[in-house]
């Protein structure tokens, strides 16, 4: 009898144990499922931010581009060598310097930004007669500065001239985000080209760029040439080609913009300025005092920013194509 009743208890216990071990092995997977179902949300939010991250981002430097403009093809093209009688006449500057007003933000994309540009006005008020190398370890020597040329009409000397230009060229070139350092801000250098050239070497110059204007014995002779470099082993031949670019951008700015004769790009191996530097460099002339008409325009202060806006734009070509 003691047996069939613990028997009895046994079977009616079983299975409320059993019972219980379902109900705990439920809440487990429950608890499981809900951990499960807690990571994969999780997993999904981040992966959401993600994505809706990226679209913002991608969706910013879609609007951002397109906001530099595409510059003129034409100003690029190479021009075909000198017909030039030039008379070399190099560097001058300028007192009447009309500034570019309101001069416009840097220009997203520009290809002048963080471009470092050295300025050279022409010659200066205290001209200087002592001699020079014309290049590194030449037994031949160069007068430091002549003096340049004057107005053929309004009697101004080329340094003036050349100073006003320049003093609108960097303003221009700065608007367009370039670092820009001037040989000279006024009327007085000491030292030659020599030296001209030293402070765009050290400057580690991306361009030199030489402003002069020209003289002629024919007082009928107007318009612009672009001189640069010859190649000379061992002085020039590491910036000819650059040197060359940079000159025919330039000068068919020059020639386009302003309306002017031609008398293209010009190669010289006599210039001191040329064979002491050690970066690219260029020597417009932009325009013959000797001819009274192209002389009172070149003593303009409107017509001087019209200069530097034409060698700004063929600096910016220049630039965009390398």
């Amino acid at each position: 009898m003691f047996i069939v009743l613990i028997m009895a208890d046994l079977t009616t216990n079983n299975p409320d144990k059993r019972t219980q071990r379902r109900e705990m092995q439920l809440k487990r997977r429950c608890r499981q499922r809900l951990v499960f179902i807690a990571a994969a949300v999780s997993i999904i939010l981040v992966i959401a931010a993600v994505v809706a991250a990226r679209a913002i981002s991608s969706g910013q430097v879609e609007s951002g581009s397109g906001m530099s403009e595409a510059l003129d093809a034409d100003a690029s093209t190479v021009l075909g060598p000198s017909r030039a009688e030039t008379t070399g006449t190099v560097e001058a500057p300028r007192t009447t310097a009309a500034t570019a007003s309101g001069a416009a933000p840097v220009a997203a994309g520009s290809s002048l930004a963080g471009k470092v540009i050295v300025i050279d006005p022409g010659h200066a008020s205290n001209t200087d007669s002592g001699m020079e190398p014309a290049g590194p370890g030449s037994s031949e020597t160069k007068v430091k500065d002549p003096g340049g040329t004057s107005g053929a009409a309004t009697g101004v000397r080329e340094p003036v001239v050349t100073l006003a230009i320049s003093r609108n060229l960097k303003t221009l070139l700065e608007a367009k985000g370039a670092r820009v350092i001037m040989t000279r801000e006024s009327d007085v250098f000491n030292g030659g080209n020599r030296e001209r050239a030293q402070i765009a070497n050290q400057a580690g110059a991306q361009l030199f760029i030489r402003i002069h204007c020209d003289g002629s014995t024919n007082s009928s002779t107007s318009g612009a040439s672009t001189l640069y470099p010859a190649l000379i082993p061992g002085w020039t031949d590491d910036i000819y080609n650059p040197s060359y670019r940079a000159a025919a951008a330039v000068q068919s700015a020059l020639v386009n913009d302003l309306g002017i004769p031609d008398h293209g790009i010009v190669e010289r191996s006599d210039m001191t300025g040329f064979n002491w530097a050690d970066v690219p460099a260029i020597l417009p002339e932009v325009g013959f005092m000797s001819n009274p008409d192209e002389d009172v325009r070149l003593n303009s202060a409107d017509y001087q920013l019209k200069v530097a806006q034409a060698l700004a734009r063929g600096i910016e070509v220049y630039f965009a194509g390398n």
